[in-house]
């Protein structure tokens, strides 16, 4: 008796301290990222938020997301969600628990269809994207100021392009979740994992769940990361945020959730899935929720028995689809029912019966309605339907005089097929899911399960005969060139098989067969439906070749050239090119050049005309030019690089004094040591020929006169040294009576002394010079008279 009245005690301690204080709205939820498969970068985003069912709740019905990149938080996109679905109430096994405990929720769903560029968004490192809430429940028992407390969604997910291709992805996969309820030191677990799309590999971890920038205010602003996370109450943890003998945890592969709590209240939690491929992590996405764990009454109702109306006692059952089946437990008027499709809360099925027409595994949670404690459940009971519905499946085509087509069903055990043409009967055997026809008409099969009656009818399928494929050979002449091919064109299909003096060409089986050889050719064409159809012969005859000459034209020096008259084989062909009038060649009207003249045969109008060839050059006549003479001093080396013109390919200097090399076009003179006189004789490719000749002066010395008069009368009125041009090395050095540098002129004397220093005229009166013939030579020195 002492028991029984500390537990009622503490049930109305519950209910009178719980219901104030649980009159917020946020319970949980995530994001999902969903690939709409049918352009790159289409996604679609869903937001599954579990929420009380109040007035703040209805006040809910959307917001913004903001999608940023994690490597600097750069924000790259925001859109709004708004409402999708219809709201659905979230189905406790005691809903009449669910209403003492103000634990009532809904669950609504927020999306959006958005379409990223995945060239923006190809960073190695990923983006997030973020939804923000506010107001957490008040009621929650494990975290510091839960009242003024927000909620991030956060979803994680990869670069859309990686090593320059499209990156397939899309985020896990959530079932709905039950209405449930914890009891005091009695083990629990519960499914939380969901599934992934493509097959990536899901890892799961408890994690602190994230606040919101700026905790609960009111801010609508979307904001980056990172998110803060929500304070845990002393004692609290992720692995530990309920209390317990174990404290809950989740399975790291499946996602289950379990723990034997040992402390009542209401406890906010969340996990972390993380989505890897190939061992690498692509994505991440984060869960909350929240359970209230409760002082359960003793069990006092049994586990309720499931049967079927009107069958014999058993755990399994098939129906066919359309039918029902009614499933049934004890009646008791002090009990509360619930029944459960996989694991899932029914709505609105409550009572002592369930009629199903849906495969599953359905079980059925009583609770006594006068307590609010844990429910016992009945065993599983599975349900099985079989769907015959399908259509057939043709293969094959009914062509204008032949062809055949394979009609086929899906095939299985304990199966009778009843197939029908233009609603008569075909004779075949009754587990024959396939039927080869070469008629058209109209076909159906009912199919049956024999074991247990289930049939479908079909709908009905037309088959009629295709046109009559028209093949042809198409092309623009009959004969080939010599030395050419011809096009054949096949037309009427989709592809061809060609052959030639009836042998097949295996080589070719395009539209187009270009032939060299003559025959009779025929193509085999198949039509887009598989049909058939060969070609009329089409015959292709080969043009003999002609063999055409042309004779040689003599090369000329110059224009002044004679007229040559033009020869070809065989004859009443045609001449052309440069200087060509008729048959006959004028190298004056043709011009300077190598001239390319032909001689053209048209022996065929089907063919180009065939062509012989000469060259007839008209080559020009070498000039030779050099300067009128060339000034040096004795032992110097020098090279003579005359002008030419005409092309010449041949060189012979004479005399071959001091030359290197006396064939060579620019001649090399080493060493020279007297006046001489050369002469160049040059002759290009066609044998046109030139002379010229160069004479070389060798100066021994410099002639320096004693005296200049620098008055601008235009006569001697600078410094002249006489053949100092024989000397390119010279050195010249001009000074005062003080021995100070007046004048000075080093590698060559191109700038005769002038009677100033630094633009000032100098003093008439005897100055002093010294020249140095080359640089290893001695000094001349002497006196200079200026006079004025």
């Amino acid at each position: 008796m002492f028991l029984a009245a500390h537990r009622a005690l503490l049930w109305l301690l519950l209910l009178g301290f719980a219901m104030p204080v649980l009159a917020t709205h946020q319970v949980g939820g995530q994001i999902e990222m969903r690939a709409i498969g049918d352009t790159p970068g289409h996604f679609r985003i869903i937001v599954t938020n579990y929420l009380e069912d109040n007035n703040r709740a209805a006040q809910t019905t959307g917001g913004d997301i903001g999608i940023f990149r994690r490597r600097d938080n750069q924000r790259m996109m925001v859109f709004s969600v708004r409402e999708t679905d219809q709201r659905q109430k979230v189905v406790f096994t005691n809903e009449a628990c669910a209403t003492s405990q103000n634990q009532r929720m809904i669950v609504a769903t927020f999306g959006a269809d958005i379409q990223l560029n995945p060239l923006d968004y190809n960073d190695a490192a990923g983006y997030y994207m973020s939804f923000q809430t506010q107001n957490r429940n008040a009621g929650i028992n494990n975290i510091t100021n839960p009242l003024q407390t927000g909620f991030t969604f956060y979803l994680e997910f990869p670069a859309l392009v990686k090593d320059g291709q499209y990156y397939n992805n899309s985020s896990p996969r959530f079932n709905s979740i039950n209405g449930e309820y914890l009891c005091i030191n009695e083990p629990f677990t519960f499914p939380f994992g969901g599934v992934d799309p493509d097959g990536d590999e899901l890892r799961y971890s408890m994690i602190t769940p994230l606040n919101k920038n700026g905790g609960n205010s009111r801010t609508s602003e979307v904001s980056s990361g990172p998110y803060p996370d929500i304070q845990w109450l002393p004692g609290f943890a992720p692995n530990s945020s309920i209390p317990g003998n174990p404290t809950l945890q989740v399975d790291s592969r499946s996602g289950q959730l379990s723990v034997t709590p040992s402390q009542l209240g209401l406890f906010v939690f969340a996990v972390k899935v993380e989505e890897y491929r190939n061992g690498i992590k692509i994505g991440e996405v984060r869960r909350d929720f929240q359970f209230l764990v409760i002082d359960c009454p003793p069990v006092t109702a049994p586990n309720p028995p499931v049967w079927a109306t009107g069958q014999l006692p058993a755990t399994d059952f098939t129906i066919c689809k359309g039918k029902s089946l009614e499933l049934q437990t004890s009646l008791n008027p002090d009990w509360n029912y619930q029944w459960r499709r996989d694991g899932i809360n029914l709505a609105d099925a409550t009572g002592t019966k369930l009629t199903v027409n849906e495969p599953g595994t359905y079980s059925v949670f009583v609770s006594l309605k006068t307590q609010c404690g844990k429910a016992s459940g009945s065993q599983n009971v599975r349900v099985n339907v079989i769907d015959l519905s399908s259509s057939i499946n043709p293969a094959g085509q009914l062509c204008a005089t032949d062809g055949s087509v394979t009609l086929s069903v899906p095939g299985g055990v304990n199966m009778k097929y009843d197939w029908f043409k233009d609603e008569k009967p075909v004779t075949v055997p009754a587990t024959d899911n396939t039927l080869t026809i070469t008629q058209p008409g109209q076909y159906r099969v009912t199919l049956t399960q024999t074991q247990f009656g289930c049939t479908y009818t079909t709908p009905t399928v037309s088959l009629t005969r295709a046109p009559v494929v028209q093949a042809d050979i198409r092309s623009a002449q009959t004969r080939i060139c010599p030395g050419a091919s011809l096009p054949l064109e096949g037309l009427g299909g989709v592809s061809f098989a060609w052959q030639r003096d009836g042998q097949p060409v295996a080589t070719v089986s395009d539209p187009i067969f270009s032939v060299q050889t003559a025959g009779t050719y025929v193509v085999e064409v198949t039509a887009e439906n598989g049909c058939k159809a060969v070609s009329k012969p089409f015959a292709v005859e080969q043009i003999p070749p002609v063999t055409v000459t042309m004779e040689a034209i003599p090369s000329v020096c110059g224009t002044e050239g004679p007229v040559y008259s033009l020869t070809g084989t065989p004859a009443g062909g045609t001449f052309a090119g440069p200087g060509v009038s008729g048959n006959q060649y004028d190298s004056k009207a043709a011009g300077i050049g190598n001239h390319v003249l032909t001689y053209s045969i048209n022996f065929a109008p089907e063919c180009p005309a065939a062509v012989a060839q000469q060259t007839a050059v008209v080559a020009p006549i070498p000039t030779v030019l050099f300067p009128e003479e060339i000034i040096t001093s004795p032992g110097t080396s020098l090279t003579i690089s005359p002008q030419l013109t005409g092309d010449p390919v041949r060189f012979a200097w004479s005399p071959p004094t001091y030359l290197a090399d006396a064939t060579e076009a620019n001649a090399r003179v080493e060493n020279i040591g007297d006046d001489i006189v050369y002469t160049l004789n040059v002759e290009n490719a066609t044998g046109c020929k030139a002379e010229g000749t160069l004479v070389i002066t060798v100066y021994e010395r410099i002639w320096v006169p004693g005296a200049f008069t620098p008055n601008a009368d235009g006569q001697n009125d600078v410094w002249e040294l006489k053949n100092v041009e024989a000397f390119p090395d010279v050195e010249v050095t001009v000074f005062n009576r003080w021995g100070e540098v007046i004048y000075w002129s080093k590698d060559g004397y191109t700038h005769p002394f002038d009677g100033t220093m630094k633009g000032e005229a100098v003093p008439a009166g005897a100055y002093a010079y010294a020249i140095r013939y080359k640089p290893d030579s001695k000094l001349l020195r002497g006196t200079l008279m200026i006079l004025r």
